[in-house]
């Protein structure tokens, strides 16, 4: 076993990278995407990293030229040393949701750190190998049917940031998986003007999920360890693992939640590690009357037990008009262990409280229990 403070990039970097420049074509980024295997690709002009395309950013865009060249969707991507420790790579990629991150010496690209590097490394890291799935998974995770369209996984995807989806029979059975790259390979197609666009944002794709789904699903059971379960990721060249009992799907285990439970190790000087993510708004004030609701509900979860890392993902649905409605998705790491919420509501603050409400009564139930079984062995 080893210490996660005694990592740094250079251990998990890979010199070989595959990088796009700004004047490359945006069918040219796809193309080269499907073939690496890969959702990202650094932006290089004259050995510098400049930024990062994703797969993400290209189906939010949903339509462009053929002829658009990569610097029209290129993102920010922040800097990273070979020299850095691997918990700042791990804080970058959960705060910028990228599986790769490029490495760069005075500028220039060096190397890159894909997160099935970083999770390998994690696997033999002390505190986090030996515990089981259950204990970090999200349970009831959202799923769609096979007979669903494929219009349905990518909403759901686009609301909830995921990549991959579990698939279900009509009898509630895992049967298979369908991701980002399955849906691309079926609904991105030319179309006139010289476009290239996401087929059935207007009109009906008519493809059901079961007939793009993967099968048979990866899956494990809650009692498997979570080195098992990244050695199985790996193996299987997965980034999404199902936990299931006798074929029910019962939770799932992404790359990311494995990075949030390493990060949740790291002794924080600065207190509780929030991140908000989903909301599509531009008025400041919403972010900061929304942080203060989280600030009030982890002063009062911090007096029952101290809070380490929350994750905030809120998702936006428009029912009725310009008036729209908000789930709040919240998974929070605790010293007492991990727990999980969601709520909906109109109103966007009073769904972020309820859900740190209910996060609160779990704990406490949680807590009082503990209390009555150390009384009873007490007496």
């Amino acid at each position: 076993m080893i210490e996660i403070s005694s990592l740094s990039i250079k251990d998990v970097m890979t010199k070989d990278v595959a990088y796009v420049s700004k004047e490359d074509k945006i069918s040219d980024v796809i193309a080269r995407m499907s073939a690496e295997k890969v959702h990202e690709l650094p932006v290089v002009e004259n050995g510098n990293v400049v930024g990062i395309v994703t797969y993400n950013t290209l189906l939010k865009k949903k339509y462009f030229p053929l002829t658009a060249k990569a610097e029209i969707v290129m993102q920010h991507c922040p800097p990273l040393s070979e020299f850095d420790p691997i918990m700042k790579g791990i804080e970058i990629m959960i705060n910028s949701h990228l599986s790769d991150l490029p490495v760069s010496r005075n500028g220039k690209l060096v190397g890159i750190v894909r997160k099935r590097d970083v999770l390998k490394a994690l696997s033999k890291v002390r505190g986090l190998r030996t515990r089981a799935i259950s204990e970090i998974m999200t349970p009831a995770p959202e799923a769609v049917r096979e007979s669903d369209d494929v219009r349905m996984a990518l909403s759901i995807m686009r609301g909830l940031d995921e990549k991959n989806l579990p698939v279900l029979d009509r009898n509630g059975k895992l049967v298979g998986v369908i991701g980002l790259m399955d849906i691309m390979k079926f609904t991105w197609k030319p179309v006139k003007g010289g476009k290239k666009e996401l087929n059935g944002e207007n009109k009906p794709i008519e493809i059901s999920v079961g007939s793009i789904m993967n099968k048979p699903p990866i899956a494990m059971p809650p009692t498997a360890t979570v080195e098992e379960a990244i050695k199985t990721m790996i193996d299987k060249d997965i980034s999404t693992l199902f936990v299931a009992e006798d074929s029910k799907l019962v939770g799932v285990l992404t790359l990311r939640d494995v990075l949030e439970q390493a990060m949740s190790l790291e002794k924080r000087q600065e207190g509780v590690y929030v991140q908000l993510t989903g909301l599509q708004v531009e008025d400041p004030d919403v972010y900061d009357s929304l942080y203060s609701v989280i600030q009030k509900g982890l002063i009062r979860i911090a007096k029952i037990a101290a809070p380490k890392i929350l994750n905030v993902h809120v998702a936006t649905y428009n029912h009725e008009g310009l008036r729209s409605k908000y789930t709040v998705h919240a998974r929070l790491t605790t010293v007492r262990g991990l727990y999980f919420t969601k709520t909906t509501d109109w109103d966007l603050f009073r769904a972020m409280n309820s859900a740190l409400e209910i996060l609160e009564k779990e704990i406490k139930k949680e807590r009082d229990i503990d209390l009555t079984k150390r009384k009873k062995r007490a007496g």
